[in-house]
């Protein structure tokens, strides 16, 4: 074998070596996904040039690397190093470090015109960190296609060189009426490049920028999406970056969905990281899903589902759903059953979302062509009945108030899902009482250490035993809260869960004015505490006694009021008094129970 080299990735290898090199990487491939790994070592012994070599090589251990952290595995470059000490300077380069950062600058036509004499380059379409893409006629042929170059220095890295042929073998494979064709793929000089289906048509992104799409529009146009990324989810490609500027409409308003080799040149190992790092091509933020987001190793096919949700809501609202976004009803008049499919795609954890593309396109299509009929069994409407997570399909003999469908369109999901939105909105509450039950401790100690240590000194002895004190009803208080929060069981019938909820709002509004009103004349003992003994000058500490002791009655003045009183208004400030995660909690379990979801 040579040795590993400095240069390795100048040198450049012919298309047919490339080939042979993805059909064995193929096979290894396949060894991982069979769950019988073959050794890299074995595949190595084939009749290959030491340039083929050194780059198959590389390329298996990247391959390697990938599978094994999806098994949850930590593999590291020196493992790799023991066992080709030949290659180490290859291996340390493709593992760890980034290639050299640069704005990447198109060539104009007229410059890439000698390199392809079988085509009339026409224009410059767009740029990108994976490349250019032109307007070209194919002389012989007499047809457009768009010619796509690689950046001329990804040209001279061997693995994305090949990553490039592969990306290209498998787009060629990916033969279907929704996604774009790739004729012809190669190297020209320095330039690799392919060929694909030319769309004349503008971009999603062009339709959405002009305000020419309805929502009636974009339920035609989904269906034809899902169908382009199941048959790709089917072949075994994930795109990773669906979003309005990889989606063409043609002037017959047939949908193509482009490149889709993104995501066979750019797989998940450190080097993909670090071009993304350099060009950001692997995936656009803001449609991005969590786990791509965070970088996880376990990115499948759900992720294209996420970004299509991320899709389907712009297309219909004309915004991107970012934070607590509205439900699409709620900005647009169409059907309110289409939040539950919006919703579906954008659900954070990929177990929880639609598990395929064809189910997306199932709902969207029902719901098109069957006007207040419900298109999966997650669907609930007010006046439906349900046990467990299954909803009834009954129909209504009348069309729903625009109340019911307000409600439909907010809780269009599960029991279990509904149950678990009313736990997340008393979390807020339950943190709050954790960090009382903090300071409680730290107040104790305060308390413990003034009055421990002066016992001969009679006002920081009594401040010290009055702010330890005060320090164990925060922590009793506190835990009052959580340990009825704890004991809430969701699995029970919403009047049952109303209790226990009534049982949180009984003890947070007993506690909160016992702990809170107190600081009117709580900050004297825990200043003198803390060593400032200014405060109990006479001069100081009559007059802070006296307003503290009006402010503090007229505080349990005003709340014994509310507490008391009847009004609409003392209600509304009593509804408030109780806190705002118990306000939501409550407002939850009333709409859940009004949508009779049991």
């Amino acid at each position: 074998m040579m040795t590993g080299r400095q240069n390795d990735q100048d040198n450049k290898l012919p298309i047919s070596s490339l080939e042979r090199i993805d059909a064995v990487c193929t096979q290894f491939e396949a060894s991982w996904q069979q769950g019988e790994p073959i050794a890299i070592e074995s595949l190595l012994e084939g009749e290959f040039t030491p340039d083929e070599r050194a780059v198959l090589l590389i390329e298996l251990i990247l391959l390697d690397v990938d599978y094994r952290r999806r098994a949850g595995e930590s593999p590291a470059a020196e493992s790799y190093i023991q066992r080709f000490p030949d290659f180490a300077e290859s291996i340390q380069k493709a593992l760890n470090e980034s290639p050299s950062q640069g704005k990447f600058e198109a060539p104009t036509p007229e410059q890439l015109a000698p390199l392809f004499p079988a085509l009339e380059i026409m224009e410059l379409l767009g740029v990108g960190g994976m490349g250019a893409v032109y307007k070209a006629r194919q002389i012989g042929l007499d047809r457009l296609v768009a010619l796509k170059i690689l950046p001329h220095e990804f040209a001279q890295d061997m693995q994305f060189a090949l990553r490039f042929t592969r990306e290209a073998r498998a787009l060629a494979r990916l033969n279907h009426p929704h996604i774009v064709a790739m004729y012809e793929f190669g190297q020209s000089g320095e330039m690799y490049y392919f060929l694909m289906e030319f769309v004349d048509g503008p971009t999603l992104r062009d339709v959405l920028q002009g305000g020419q799409l309805a929502p009636e529009q974009a339920l035609q146009i989904i269906p034809q999406l899902c169908d382009a990324l199941q048959f790709a989810h089917d072949s075994g490609i994930v795109h990773r970056d669906i979003k309005p500027e990889n989606i063409l409409i043609s002037p017959a308003g047939v949908v193509k969905i482009a490149d889709f080799g993104l995501s066979r040149i750019l797989g998940s190992d450190p080097v993909a990281a670090s071009l993304t790092q350099t060009h950001q091509v692997m995936g656009t933020p803001r449609y991005m899903a969590p786990e791509q987001f965070e970088g996880s190793h376990r990115v499948d096919h759900r992720a294209d589902i996420y970004s299509l949700g991320v899709v389907f809501y712009e297309m219909l609202t004309g915004e991107l759903p970012q934070g607590r976004f509205p439900l699409p009803s709620q900005k647009v008049d169409i059907d309110v059953r289409l939040d539950e499919v919006v919703l579906r795609t954008l659900e954070k954890e990929p177990e929880r979302r639609y598990q395929s593309a064809t189910d997306v396109k199932s709902d969207v299509e029902s719901i098109a062509t069957t006007p207040d009929m419900p298109p999966a069994a997650t669907q609930i409407l007010p006046g439906s009945s349900a046990t467990g997570s299954t909803a009834s399909t009954a129909h209504h003999s009348s069309p729903p108030s625009v109340q019911d469908r307000e409600l439909a369109a907010r809780w269009i999901l599960t029991r279990r899902e509904l149950m678990e939105r009313v736990r997340a909105s008393l979390r807020p509450l339950f943190r709050g009482q954790l960090i009382q039950i903090l300071i409680g401790i730290l107040l104790v100690v305060l308390g413990a250490q003034c009055w421990a240590r002066f016992t001969d000194v009679p006002h920081r002895l009594v401040s010290g035993i009055v702010v330890h004190v005060y320090g164990v009803l925060l922590i009793a208080a506190g835990a009052a809260v959580c340990t009825r929060i704890k004991r809430i069981d969701y699995a029970e019938s919403v009047e049952s869960i109303r209790r226990q909820l009534e049982s949180v709002r009984r003890i947070y509004l007993f506690t909160a004015p016992l702990v809170g009103f107190s600081w009117w004349l709580m900050w004297i003992p825990t200043a003198v505490s803390l060593g400032f003994d200014l405060v109990v000058h006479p001069h100081s500490l009559i007059p802070s006694l006296l307003v503290g002791t009006i402010g503090m009655a007229l505080s349990l003045w005003l709340y014994w009021r509310v507490q008391r009183s009847d009004s609409p208004s003392t209600a509304a400030l009593r509804r408030r008094l109780a806190g705002r995660s118990i306000m939501e909690a409550e407002t939850l379990l009333r709409d859940i129970e009004r949508a009779r979801i049991e």
